[in-house]
């Protein structure tokens, strides 16, 4: 029969490896946040220059094709959802790296 030092002993013990455990994952995460948040960062114009012209490319793309008689490959709206998709990927990035970066 177990009493009531017993069940307190077992709680502790159970907190001590929980919070080891914690513990644990805590730095595992602080190590590889690290790396990954300085490659982001190193990317970080590559990315926003990319996104920014393949907006720029698919809005110009759909407009002209819109303007023109020839048949666009790509319907319009396609093209307009396409590159409001990579504006909006650009605060996105940023904000993974405010999520590593704390």
């Amino acid at each position: 029969m177990k009493t009531a030092s017993d069940h307190f002993s077992t709680a502790e013990e159970g907190s001590v490896v929980a919070d080891l455990l914690r513990g644990i994952l805590l730095f595992i995460w602080r190590i590889v946040r690290v790396p990954i948040l300085i490659v982001l960062a190193f990317l970080e114009p590559f990315v926003r220059l990319l996104l920014i012209g393949i907006a720029i490319s698919s809005l110009l793309t759909g407009l002209v094709y819109k303007g023109s008689s020839v048949a666009p490959p790509i319907p319009f709206w396609v093209m307009v959802c396409v590159s409001l998709g990579c504006v909006l990927l650009v605060p996105a990035y940023h904000s993974i790296l405010r999520l590593l970066s704390r």
